[in-house]
Order: structure tokens, then C-alpha cells, then sequence
């Protein structure tokens, strides 16, 4: 438990020091935004497109754990989706940005390094498959929801790629797919690059996540924190710990690492979506923020069931 503490800490911490920031008038609204585009399209596509083009590539051929792991993704996203549209009077884009929310775990921030930590090196495979699976799936969900309706059936459709196609995260994880794929090497020196602004993703967003924080209410929006929170953190896990048990068949490890990135909070990634896509932006971020500090809980605990086997799956 004091090592997932040890993860998690610096993660609020960072987002703390960027409400911090704008509460001493350090930066402004303005600067926020400055700093998430830098984040959002240069410093996370770099981090997504290496993480992605350094994975072994025998991780795509698992075909048994990707559909067990995507069916629990594609069930939360469209029902909290529904629910906020449905019950919290949501327009369709904000609907799609809450789906989002609840169903994108911090798999590339924490996830990875906890895994990796409790379970050992073998767990990055399935880390790295999650990751860009779960990217792919979630991205393109996002578009549908948020790309514009205007025109026929075949128009919808065109506006749905081009959002797809416009988003930098889903173009750097297509390329790093292609890269591992046919085993391609960046030069010496654009690795060196890649490398560099991969290290300032977590930290710039997770900035740029608290300065957008600073002064957004809270009491209007404690319905749809409140609905998020339980699908990212408790709905999630169960979901995919039940489709593990009626459809069995997989690794223990894998599993095990499964459920323990299911559990994670609200991706920063989410914030950074919100705010390009200019929906749900404020929310987003909250969510973010709230699910963060009460992960600091519940993934410890998490993390000793699976290790203390009494999930049923241990390594």
C-alpha cells in the first residue's frame, strides 16, 4: 500500500501545484490553455506513439484478452453515457465527454509503473495492449458523439473520421502501431526528441489539469462526479472481473493486471479531449481531480486483494 501511495501522491501533487498557480495569479485562464494545447498535441502524442512503437508486437495477437477487456470498456462508456444524458439532461457531446470519463482509466501515468511494480516486468505486455486498444476504442467512441450531425447518413460518417483523423492521440497510436508492426526505428537524434517530450506529458498535463481546475464549482456537478466515480473506480473492475469469470480462458497475470488498470481514476488524457473537443471541459477536469485523490484508497486495496489472492487471480 505505501508503494501505490508512493505513485499516486505525486500525481495530485502535481495537479495541486497548478491550482496553486493560478490562485496566486502565477498564470492565468489563458496560460491554461496555452499549456494544455502543448500538452494535448505535441508532448502526449509523443508519449502515446512511443509507448505504442516500442511494444512487442506478438502483444496485437491476442485476440481472447482484447475483446474480454474492450466488451467492460464499451458497456461503461455508453451506459454512463446514457445516464447523463438521460437523467442529468446532457446534450450529446457532453454525454460522449462523460462516457468518456468513466470508462478511460490513468493506465499511461500510473497504470503501467503499479503494474510493472506489483506484478513485475512480464506485466508491461498486457499494460501495452490495453493501452492501445483501449485508446483506439475509446477515441473513436468519443467521435461519434462529438463529431457534428449536420447532413445525410454518409456526411455524418465523414465528420466522424475527420474528427478521428484530427486527433492527434489516435494519429500518434496508429503510426506507433505501424512502427511495431514492421519493427521501423526512429533516427538517433528524432528518438533522442521523442524521448524528451515524452517525459513532459505526465507533468505538463497534470499542470495543466489543476490551473483549469482552480475556481470551478463543484456543488452543480456533484450528480455527475458522483456517477463517474462509481463507473471508473468500483463499476469497471466488477464488470470486467465478472466477463473474466463467465468467459474464462485467460492468463492469471493478464487478468490480474486487467482489473488492476480497470480500477485506475480518470485519465488526464480525458481533461486535455475535453478541452480540444470544447465540451465538458470543467467536468472533466473535476473528475479527474476527485477520482485521483479517492484512488489513492481504493487502488491499494485493490492491489493487496490481487496480490493477497483473494480476487480468485493470482500470478
Amino acid at each position: 500500500m505505501t508503494q501505490a501511495l508512493t505513485l499516486s501522491i505525486p500525481f495530485f501533487a502535481v495537479i495541486f501545484l497548478g491550482m496553486g498557480s493560478r490562485w496566486i495569479n502565477f498564470f492565468d485562464a489563458n496560460a491554461a490553455k496555452i499549456l494544455s494545447r502543448f500538452a494535448f498535441f505535441i508532448a502526449l502524442p509523443a508519449f502515446m506513439f512511443s509507448s505504442v512503437a516500442n511494444s512487442d508486437v506478438s502483444l496485437f495477437f491476442n485476440l481472447g484478452f482484447l475483446w474480454r477487456y474492450e466488451l467492460a470498456t464499451i458497456i461503461i462508456f455508453l451506459s454512463s453515457a446514457w445516464l447523463g444524458i438521460v437523467f442529468f439532461r446532457l446534450n450529446i457531446n457532453e454525454g460522449g465527454v462523460l462516457g468518456l470519463a468513466s470508462a478511460y482509466p490513468n493506465y499511461g501515468y500510473m497504470g503501467v509503473p503499479l503494474a510493472i511494480m506489483a506484478f513485475g516486468p512480464v506485466a508491461a505486455l498486457p499494460m501495452a495492449l490495453i493501452l492501445l486498444a483501449d485508446t483506439v476504442v475509446l477515441l473513436a467512441l468519443v467521435a461519434v458523439f462529438v463529431a457534428p450531425r449536420q447532413g445525410h447518413f454518409g456526411i455524418v460518417i465523414f465528420n466522424i473520421i475527420r474528427t478521428m483523423i484530427s486527433n492527434p492521440l489516435l494519429v500518434s497510436v496508429v503510426i506507433g502501431v505501424l512502427f511495431a508492426l514492421f519493427e521501423l526505428k526512429l533516427p538517433e537524434v528524432a528518438n533522442g526528441l521523442v524521448v524528451m517530450l515524452s517525459g513532459a506529458a505526465a507533468p505538463t498535463a497534470l499542470f495543466a489539469l489543476g490551473m483549469t481546475l482552480y475556481g470551478q464549482p463543484l456543488r452543480h456537478s456533484v450528480g455527475e462526479i458522483s456517477l463517474i466515480t462509481t463507473f471508473r473506480l468500483f463499476a469497471h473492475p466488477v464488470l470486467l472481473l465478472g466477463i473474466f469469470y463467465l468467459f474464462p480462458g485467460q492468463d492469471v497475470l493478464w487478468m490480474n493486471v486487467a482489473i488492476l488498470s480497470a480500477c485506475l481514476p480518470v485519465a488526464a488524457n480525458v481533461f486535455m479531449l475535453a478541452q480540444h473537443y470544447q465540451h465538458y471541459v470543467g467536468r472533466a477536469a473535476t473528475s479527474c481531480l476527485i477520482t485521483t485523490v479517492i484512488a489513492t484508497v481504493t487502488v491499494p486495496m485493490v492491489l493487496y486483494l490481487l496480490i493477497a489472492e483473494k480476487l480468485f487471480f493470482h500470478p
